[in-house]
């Protein structure tokens, strides 16, 4: 005799829905790393106003977006008016 099973009547889909309207309100820091130097301390002393510091990305690299520290995305630099702004590029 073969027992009839039925599938789950939600689909994964509303599940993840249901999902994001219980977490949707909570805040979290995402940021948006335009590049790393490595420097010494001694090095960081001697910083003054008006000194520049090279990073190790060129001006049109992807920007690493990190989502409370951890990156999550990878993202274009732009201008939004008279403020910076990303374009999603890649989500990890």
């Amino acid at each position: 005799m073969t027992q009839n099973r039925t599938k789950d009547p939600s689909p994964q889909g509303s599940t993840l829905t249901a999902d994001i309207e219980m977490v949707g309100h909570i805040e979290v820091s995402l940021e948006a790393r335009i590049g790393t130097v490595t420097t010494t301390i001694g090095r960081l002393f001697e910083l003054k106003a008006g000194d520049v510091v090279g990073m190790n990305e060129v001006l049109d690299a992807p920007v690493t977006l990190l989502l409370n520290g951890k990156a999550v995305a990878r993202a274009e630099l732009l201008a939004v008016e008279d403020h910076y702004g990303v374009r999603i590029l890649e989500v990890s």
